[in-house]
């Protein structure tokens, strides 16, 4: 077997190489780009990304430090279950009140969290400005698979135009800067794995095969993502399977090699989430699949009151009489409760439903769900959502249409991404920041869909174009 992984490139995946090396340096060349090494233009864009962050940071931090509903809104239930291990109490208490054991959120973050609070204090202004620099440590280096991404499956002239639009976009400079969640690290952790998918793709098709460790790496890759923020497993099988592909068209030999390459995968994801799970089945002795929080959600984005996409007065981190419930029964019955709930509610609701998921995937896209005030304020500075989150999208689909023309082969990952993960979210609670995982696939359709504006814009005002040739 290591002997197979060690294996020397083929001619077909050396030419190949060799292709994309003369494409990308022709590419700079007609487009004008200045040929700036790659590690030093994402050196630096990176580091620019850094500082805009760490300088929003210092206006911004108080949304999370304060005293509303002690320290609530520094990590919400993910700041509770931090404290609790913080205090030596293990991974629970995701209330205000202590609630016992959870699975309320997944791992990863919760720990980092904890580790801040050990060095710094729980709750501390100290602790809010070491894991707000670590969320735009996160976010600024998301630059990087960014651009990868964006070269290999269009050009580098695009891939530069997306990693310059995640530097400076507000949405994503916001969070990193303001909000404790794992929702930073989560973006730069997918973008990995879109990235290391389209990698191992073109290995496949170029007649490298990638080695066992390779695919082993991209399931525990997986995993950790998946500890981090289960939501990517909606999209597991599809781009694994993307990935894998140009393997099983080879040969009866190809599609053997198929099979073993998708068994490393799932045994790098198993072995990632595993203890996870065992620790759950002896906590709460039944399978929780990741976390156990499904069913809140939806009875929270369900329960007949459309007037916001969320009721949060059955939320049990807000509502006194729902976290009362929640420690008079438990975790896990009273999970089972809300699905009764919401099963209950549907049958007898279904037009609602319909309506109402039709309304979500309407605000997921646009983050616009009616003009109530009170509405537009829970999100990033009020209306202006509306327009970041609309023109983003707009940009997208104009990439994407882009993309469809101009370089068809890679559009299935990014429509894969698109229609798959947010499905969840259509029918429970679809919060803008839950978008942000899958945003830098997002920011690179935008950035292609950008280019495409600027140069019909161009053609439209000729004087656009003499103005950019003078101004170089």
């Amino acid at each position: 077997m290591p002997s197979r992984a060690r294996r020397k490139p083929t001619d077909a995946a050396r030419s190949g190489r060799r292709t994309s090396g003369r494409n990308t340096a022709s590419t700079l060349a007609a487009s004008g780009v200045p040929r700036v090494p790659t590690w030093k233009f994402l050196a630096i864009i990176t580091l620019v990304a850094l500082a805009i962050r760490l300088v929003a940071m210092c206006f911004l931090y108080t949304d999370s430090y304060n005293d509303f509903d002690n320290h609530l809104l520094f990590g919400f239930e993910i700041g509770r279950i931090a404290r609790s291990l913080a205090l030596g109490h293990g991974f629970a208490n995701p209330m205000l009140t202590d609630t016992g054991p959870t699975a309320w959120a997944t791992p990863v973050y919760p720990y980092l969290l904890a580790g801040v609070f050990k060095i710094f204090g729980v709750f501390t202004e100290s602790s809010a400005f070491a894991i707000l620099s670590l969320n735009s440590i996160f976010s600024a280096l998301t630059c990087i698979p960014i651009y990868l991404a964006a070269e290999r499956g269009f050009d580098a002239r695009t891939a530069r135009v997306a990693a310059c639009l995640w530097a400076v976009w507000p949405y994503s400079v916001y969070l990193a800067s303001s909000f404790v969640w794992e929702t930073c690290l989560s973006a730069l952790l997918f973008a990995c794995i879109f990235w290391a998918a389209l990698r191992l793709r073109a290995l496949c098709e170029n007649g490298a095969r990638p080695g066992f460790g390779a695919w082993l790496a991209f399931g525990l890759l997986w995993g950790f993502t998946a500890l981090t923020n289960s939501s990517v497993l909606a999209v597991f099988l599809f781009v694994v399977a993307w990935a894998i592909w140009p393997l099983w068209r080879m040969s009866r030999a190809g599609r053997a090699r198929t099979l073993e390459s998708a068994a490393l995968v799932l045994v790098g994801l198993m072995l990632m989430i595993f203890p996870w799970q065992m620790r759950n089945y002896r906590t709460f002795h039944q399978q929780v699949p990741m976390r156990d929080t499904f069913w809140v959600a939806f009875w929270v984005g369900n329960d007949g009151h459309p007037e916001s996409w969320a009721d949060a007065a059955v939320h049990p981190t807000i509502s006194a009489p729902e976290q009362a419930e929640l420690v008079r029964l438990g975790e896990i019955p009273y999970t089972q409760a809300k699905r009764r709930q919401s099963l209950d509610f549907l049958a007898g609701h279904r037009g609602l439903f319909a309506v109402t998921t039709m309304r979500r995937f309407i605000y997921f896209w646009t983050g616009f769900w009616n003009l109530n005030p009170m509405n537009l304020a829970v999100e990033f500075r009020g209306a202006s959502n509306v327009f970041l989150t609309s023109l983003l999208s707009i940009l997208m689909l104009l990439g994407l249409w882009q993309a469809v023309r101009t370089a068809p082969g890679s559009v299935l990952p990014y429509a894969i991404v698109l229609v798959f993960y947010p499905l969840v979210f259509y029918i429970t609670v679809p919060e803008i920041r839950y978008r942000h995982m899958i945003e830098p696939e997002m920011t690179i359709l935008a950035a292609l869909g950008g280019r495409f504006l600027l140069a019909e814009l161009v053609k439209g005002f000729p004087w656009l174009g003499q103005l950019a040739r003078d101004s170089k």
